[in-house]
């Protein structure tokens, strides 16, 4: 029988009141770092790849089995659908590598993930009301700390918009790495102002309340993107903070409705090899294309 990892009820109270959840163990610190070094080779070809002729590349768990495993896993997928529902998609997954001297990420908030350059990518069709439709699973390839670039959320901030997420903005990378803050630190968001999406341009986050998720390879932490959240600088020289984020939406969900393309960091990404994985329950919907997870190999016996 299959270990469960379903949240109890004191987890799910402290994720309501503050956002987000965690951290909790996928695999081992030795283990997630042998995983780490195959599938950056695997990376490299994207022959099969959604995009593959995208530099971003986004949701390879589509075609690289050890991604594909960890998105269907049930140390991830229970708590999800802890939150979320029996009914559960992966609708996207992403890479957040952080080198030396790169700047922090701003705080920003997340639901329907405009992101900059278009119009909504999920739209939900039976929301209720304070149950989030979208969570994400930030999961550590590599050691992530405060010096490297470890993420940073605002409890409780899920229950108040600060920012505009559905304004588009353009895409600056000349600016990358290049602006400075007040306080004298690096932050931007890899060639996006998060600046120009403030409700309240004067409005300032009170940084000393920001939980810094400090977290080993292996481990991941839970989190609605309407949480405010952003990321310190990499202040180290030689440590480089490797995250993937792994994006979740209930069924009744609509992922990029109507659209057959999106743009992100000035690319235009066709959807034509995209689609969603069903990782728990059913679809009663039909709004989206699914497959299941992919068939893992079973261990040859010795």
């Amino acid at each position: 029988m299959q270990k469960r990892f379903y949240m109890s009820e004191a987890e799910k109270k402290s994720f309501y009141e503050n956002g987000f959840a965690g951290p909790f163990t996928l695999y081992e610190p030795e283990e997630m770092t042998r995983i780490w070094n195959e599938v950056r080779l695997d990376l490299l070809d994207t022959t099969t790849a959604p995009f593959p002729e995208s530099k971003l590349n986004y949701d390879r768990h589509l075609d690289i089995p050890a991604l594909n495993k960890i998105i269907s896993s049930n140390a991830i997928v229970d708590r999800i659908s802890s939150i979320l529902g029996p009914d559960v998609l992966s609708w996207r997954t992403e890479w957040f590598p952080k080198y030396p001297g790169d700047e922090g990420t701003d705080w920003h908030q997340a639901e329907s993930f405009v992101e900059f350059e278009g119009t909504e990518k999920l739209e939900p069709t039976e929301p209720e009301e304070g149950r989030p439709w979208e969570l994400t699973a930030w999961i550590a390839m590599t050691p992530t700390n405060k010096a490297n670039g470890c993420l940073k959320l605002m409890p409780g901030s899920h229950r108040t918009w600060f920012f505009d997420e559905k304004k588009n903005i353009p895409f600056e990378p000349e600016n990358k790495n290049k602006r400075v803050l007040d306080d004298g630190v690096k932050s931007g968001f890899y060639g996006y102002d998060y600046e120009k999406l403030k409700l309240d341009p004067n409005w300032k986050p009170d940084e000393a309340r920001g939980v810094h998720m400090e977290i080993n390879p292996g481990q991941f932490f839970i989190f609605t993107s309407r949480c405010m959240h952003g990321s310190n600088p990499n202040t180290t020289k030689d440590s480089v903070r490797f995250g993937w984020a792994t994006r979740f939406v209930p069924t009744h969900v609509k992922v990029y409705s109507g659209q057959d393309s999106f743009h992100h960091f000035g690319e235009v990404l066709p959807l034509d090899r995209y689609t969603t994985v069903q990782v728990a329950g059913v679809d009663r919907f039909g709004h989206n294309k699914i497959v299941a997870p992919m068939k893992q190999e079973a261990p040859v016996a010795a």
